[in-house]
């Protein structure tokens, strides 16, 4: 069944008209529509088209799927196949990636070296393993030169692959969100681009400010993404912490409290939110400095949690969840990769050289497991980020790190490094992908490198 009817979700706007104009009254909070894989398969068709949309509560030109800025989230289970038609009514060369999956990168599979012109369209078939771990993930573009200007325009949706919980029957039934973070800089009606982060409109699920309800006790799952280009997001929940259990989309080891998440580009984070007493309270956003290379952007409040009705019993939550492998004992090669950039800031480099998608920069066989360190020799943050797999950090500037989970972005310090260790041991990876800082904006800029893994 073809669900492209069912989820075009362009608001009635017309092209003309378009405003700066802020929204008239305070949002409910709202999920995105979701579309749910049925009998193992999932389809569905994605316009990728320039048109009015709505944004923050101003009607604004942007380049989205399927005419909203907040395309529908894929609900999957693991073994599903996931079809997908995406058209291009672009000017531009588009494709699509689904980010944190271990699928193959060959073919009309995750594959960001197929490239779809303007007016034409390509299938994707994506095999989902029934071993991929549950949790949240997402979709967005991966064109060379194009990724960053098509995902500040708003080109990227949730990906959710069932079964976060199913293990854990006490936290059974628990009403869970989707808080899929996006900012866009407005300018004339339309998305424009500026400085990374200067005067950026902060959006939950493409609303500005909306209200999150809970009861006094209750316990919720939050799937929160950053499935923008460029920004940081640091979050904190007044009168309120977080319980971790999953990040980009795997399952942790244990329950871990944090008074703050810290979500770079194209991370993601799954906690438990538990409320506190009746009262209104608000989720922020601080302000952020990426290095004297970098950028400097303000906080925001992200969205206001109020705390009303009957009040319930709180939930007695697992101290532990399901182990995971430490890897450490494991490693069977060793690579160093440097990060870098000019003095002016215009071309960033991985081991001094560009991206060029016609060179394989590492070889690797399948079934090995390396550590890499990941080293930045700029004035400025960058996050690190591998297609197809996952990986264990294990030192930061130095400073062990507490096996917890596996992760598929990790924030390199201002000349600083990190220690990771990457497992090229599922053969349905095998084939040619990249390895790139996930700003977008540095990755078009030549920070990208491709690998290969072979039989």
């Amino acid at each position: 069944m073809n669900l492209r009817a069912a989820v075009l979700l362009a608001l009635p706007l017309a092209a003309d008209g378009v405003s700066d104009a802020g929204p008239a009254r305070p949002e409910t909070f709202r999920d995105p529509v979701a579309v749910v894989s049925r009998d193992g398969m999932l389809e569905l068709t994605l316009d990728a088209a320039r048109g009015a949309t709505e944004v923050g509560g101003r009607r604004v030109i942007a380049q989205v799927y399927n005419g909203s800025y907040v395309p529908p989230t894929l609900r999957v289970q693991p073994g599903d196949v996931v079809r997908l038609r995406l058209v291009n009514a672009l000017d531009e060369t588009t494709n699509l990636h689904l980010h944190g999956l271990a699928v193959s990168p060959l073919g009309t599979s995750d594959n960001v070296f197929l490239h779809i012109a303007p007016g034409r369209a390509q299938d994707y078939e994506i095999r989902i393993a029934a071993t991929q771990s549950p949790g949240l993930y997402w979709y967005h573009p991966h064109p060379h030169g194009h990724s960053d200007e098509q995902v500040r325009n708003g080109m990227s949706g949730a990906l959710i692959v069932e079964g976060l919980l199913d293990p854990f029957p006490e936290l059974g039934g628990l009403r869970e969100h989707v808080l899929l973070l996006k900012d866009a800089q407005i300018g004339d009606g339309r998305i424009v681009h500026r400085e990374i982060g200067d005067n950026a409109v902060r959006t939950v699920n493409g609303m500005l400010d909306p209200t999150i309800t809970l009861r006094p006790g209750e316990t919720q799952l939050w799937r929160i993404g950053n499935v923008g280009a460029d920004l940081y997001y640091l979050l904190t929940l007044d009168g309120h912490g977080f319980f971790e259990v999953a990040r980009d989309g795997h399952r942790l080891a244990r329950l871990v409290p944090k008074r703050q998440l810290l979500l770079e580009p194209g991370a993601r984070e799954e906690v438990l939110v538990q409320a506190a007493g009746p009262g209104t309270y608000q989720l922020r956003t601080a302000g952020f400095d990426t290095g004297p290379q970098g950028n400097r952007y303000e906080g925001a409040v992200l969205a206001t949690v109020r705390v009303e009705g009957a009040a319930v019993r709180p939930l007695a939550l697992p101290k532990h969840l399901l182990p995971v492998a430490d890897l450490r004992r494991r490693i069977t090669d060793r690579r160093t990769i440097v990060f870098s950039e000019s003095a002016q800031g215009d071309t960033f480099y991985v081991d001094g050289r560009t991206f060029d998608p016609n060179r394989i920069d590492t070889r690797v066989t399948l079934g090995a497991i390396e550590e890499w360190t990941i080293r930045n020799e700029s004035g400025e943050l960058h996050d690190f980020h591998i297609h197809q797999t996952d990986f264990q950090v294990t030192e930061v500037n130095g400073v062990p790190q507490r096996l917890d989970g596996y992760q598929d972005i990790v924030n390199v310090p201002v000349h600083g490094e990190v220690k990771v260790i990457i497992p090229f041991t599922d053969p349905d990876i095998v084939g040619r992908f990249v390895y790139h800082c996930h700003l977008l904006s540095h990755e078009d800029k030549g920070m990208m490198a491709t690998i290969e893994v072979m039989p």
